[in-house]
């Protein structure tokens, strides 16, 4: 019988695992469950996610504060009561002798007071910090949604490359297997000798070995992206392989670097600070002028005891206020100063923030540009790696090469194909981080990564 007949050609086995095809089926008979896709994903971490809800309380709490602020200036009116019911014995001398007399009674008095603060440059510049404050929690509520997107979106694309390792991990034992049960039948025949057999039982070995790394990698994946979500998974939809991968618009560095230090939320939020310290600057330094205040007030008493002492009376007023600080004991002086250096702070905390995020720029560029040069490379390398197979395969098959050879150009195809699907992917991570250092990493990122993706999901987690 001839060797075609006895087991499947390495050629034929290649070009099935080229195709995405696999002699058994991993899955077992059973239809598997349905691959959850990006947005899916990212929908549970949006509802799930402690940080960016943590941040809208914030942003709450501060928005709660500046309508605090804002009720400085506002007007300020009091109402105030009072109610009596009293018994009243009293003796009084007189030529008559002594009379004694028991009166009761009721004494009323209630009243309503106004202000409205007219001039208080403290509280309007303290109004100025609150909208400040304001326009920081938005700014860092901006930068919890864009680090929520990239998180989602790395761990995704983590999980990717460990399905993809698993699925090459089960592609290459497949192809091992086959080797193995052709130099079997071989060796049956007296065709190749034992060292064959052994050599390619030992990279059987070494091939599952690495399966149960591969699927020990893609478990830790998966509960990194249980961490976000807060819902397990086990299927999700994988990357396409004729998808297009994204290419950064514009191509210029510069224009990335001048687009983050105008728009990245890091920088909105320092810049915020800085500007809300120089509002504490001008209100701490305000407390030295006058304020002026418009008061207005009402008031009834009715305390008539049945004497000539009893009273009843309406008061009306209306009227200004000014109150002049003359001395304070140096803390208006005190506090100016301390806003002054805090201020200061602020600033060499902007600029470091500005720095931090033109090197993130730089860093995500120099990544995309290098993760689109590996893989133009490995694209190379996966074509020739397959060629030489086929030929090396050839050549076993007329005795012209020994096994180890075909075992050794069936590892580096396999080798090469897992690269390439993790530069792919990292490839995808860099690009998102580039648009994240830039502040323009949005949710509909999301949605054009998702329609990269195919609609049944890599393998399984166990």
């Amino acid at each position: 019988m001839s060797f075609a007949r006895r087991a499947l050609p390495l050629t034929l086995l290649v070009a099935l695992v080229a195709l995405g095809a696999s002699p058994v089926s991993a899955n077992g008979p059973d239809e598997p469950a349905p691959a959850e896709n990006l947005l899916a994903v990212f929908d549970q971490a949006r509802h799930a996610d402690p940080t960016l809800r943590g941040q809208h309380f914030e942003l709450e709490h501060l928005r709660e504060r500046r309508r605090e602020d804002l009720s400085r200036l506002m007007p300020h009116v009091t109402l105030s009561g009072d109610i009596r019911r009293t018994r009243r014995d009293q003796t009084q001398s007189g030529m008559a002798g002594e009379q004694e007399t028991t009166r009761d009674f009721t004494m009323r008095r209630y009243g309503v007071d106004l202000r409205q603060p007219l001039v208080d440059l403290p509280a309007w510049h303290g109004l100025a910090r609150g909208d400040r404050e304001v326009s920081r929690g938005e700014a860092e509520l901006e930068v919890a949604r864009q680090e929520l997107v990239a998180r989602v979106t790395e761990a995704y694309l983590q999980v990717l490359g460990a399905q993809s390792g698993v699925e090459l991990a089960q592609q290459e034992l497949r192809a091992i297997q086959a080797n193995e049960e052709r130099v079997s039948g071989l060796f049956e025949e007296r065709m190749v000798a034992r060292v064959d057999v052994e050599e390619v039982r030992a990279r059987r070995d070494s091939a599952q070995a690495a399966l149960i790394r591969a699927e020990g990698e893609l478990d830790v994946a998966l509960e990194r992206l249980t961490e976000i979500t807060n819902v397990p998974h086990q299927r999700l939809a994988a990357l396409r392989e004729d998808a297009t991968l994204p290419t950064p618009d514009p191509d210029n560095l510069d224009a990335w670097v001048e687009q983050a230090l105008a728009a990245n939320p890091h920088i909105r939020a320092a810049r915020q600070r800085v500007e809300a310290a120089e509002a504490d600057i001008r209100g701490a330094r305000a407390g030295r002028y006058p304020s002026v205040d418009l008061v207005a007030s009402y008031s009834y008493l009715d305390d008539l005891d049945g004497t000539a002492f009893g009273r009843k009376y309406e008061d009306a007023a209306i009227g200004l206020q000014m109150d002049v600080p003359l001395y304070t004991g140096g803390g208006v002086t005190a506090r100016s100063r301390g806003a002054v250096h805090t201020r200061d702070r602020e600033r060499t905390a902007l600029e470091a923030t500005r720095r931090g995020v033109r090197a993130d720029v730089r860093a995500a560029w120099r990544s995309v540009l290098s993760s689109r040069s590996e893989i133009a490379a490995l694209e190379q390398a996966v074509r020739s790696n397959e060629r030489s197979v086929e030929a090396v395969d050839a050549g076993f098959g007329a005795g012209l090469r020994p096994l180890s050879d075909v075992l050794d150009t069936q590892r580096d195809l396999f080798a090469a194909r897992r690269d390439l699907a993790q530069a792919r992917h990292e490839y995808l991570i860099h690009f998102i981080e580039l648009r994240r250092a830039a502040g323009a990493l949005y949710e509909g990122d999301i949605v054009a990564l998702n329609d990269m993706l195919t609609h049944a999901g890599g393998s399984a987690a166990r």
